[in-house]
């Protein structure tokens, strides 16, 4: 039933564990989680009672500049911001053309997506390349290890989650062929990277979260979460300049937001107090 399981469920399944492992590792209180959402041309996400808010990227780069400004709120309050990439994993029974030849049945495997956004004109594994290389990003696949539409209904844990370095991909990998994550087993520490089996590297969440220099997200100010959305932004225009300066001219003239379309879904920004 893996296919009834889509990458946004997965990410709304583990999102409370996610954050409850952050506000307990660093002994801070959940504010609210934040992600960019093209359709509604604002920034939607949850509070501390888990209801749902909505702020347009105005108002989100005001509350950051506040926080700039003042030093006392700059003490209490940090922010976490990462791109993490959830995919479904199917378990493999059966042997096939697409199996390294080294593996056992049963396997286990994530496809990746190469097939072209119709916004930036590039593949969601391309943009996740590109994005690794911005100082301050952490960047990586988040591969759930669930395997049944009922597991969605278990209580989540972090533990279910297998981290892939996503600087560990081949680059250039053509977009009329199908690309895969595959692992031996469920904590497989050396997925391989296919059709032409290239070797990874995946640690658990919790080393990803905090054990890892270049792959673990930092305690952020206001002032580096803007900076990292604006450093985001030239990414991403960079990719296709006259492509999205077709979109961003039309959304000006409309007097609409474009710039949570141009942000990636897998971007994340979480708020927490310190010590309140």
């Amino acid at each position: 039933m893996s296919e009834i399981i889509t990458e946004a469920l997965l990410e709304m399944h583990f999102h409370r564990a996610i954050v409850e492992h952050f506000r307990k590792h660093y002994g801070a209180n959940f504010l609210k989680i934040l992600k960019p959402s093209p359709q509604k041309e604002a920034w939607v996400g949850f509070d501390q009672g888990w209801v749902r808010t909505s702020v347009t990227t105005s108002q989100l780069f005001t509350e950051l500049q506040s926080a700039i400004q003042n030093q006392a709120t700059i003490v209490k309050n940090f922010y976490l911001g990462f791109f993490l990439q959830f995919k479904v994993v199917e378990r493999m029974v059966r042997s096939s053309k697409l199996k390294p030849t080294h593996y056992t049945t049963p396997y286990f495997r994530s496809e990746l997506s190469l097939y072209p956004n119709s916004t930036t004109g590039i593949s969601q594994h391309e943009t996740l390349l590109r994005l690794n290389a911005v100082a301050g990003a952490s960047v990586s696949y988040a591969c759930g290890m669930l395997f049944d539409i009922a597991d969605i209904w278990e209580e989540p844990s972090v533990d279910k989650l297998r981290c892939v370095d996503i600087s560990t991909s081949p680059a250039g990998w053509a977009t009329n062929q199908r690309h895969f994550l595959s692992f031996q087993d469920e904590t497989d520490p050396a997925p391989f990277w296919c059709s032409e089996p290239v070797k990874g590297s995946s640690i658990s969440f919790n080393e990803w979260a905090f054990e890892q220099d270049d792959m673990s997200p930092k305690k952020m100010t206001g002032e580096e979460v803007r900076n990292l959305i604006t450093v985001t932004l030239d990414t991403m225009r960079q990719i296709n300049k006259k492509r999205i300066q077709a979109i961003e001219f039309d959304y000006q003239k409309r007097e609409k937001d474009s710039i949570t379309m141009l942000l990636p879904s897998s971007f994340t920004i979480i708020k927490f107090i310190q010590g309140v």
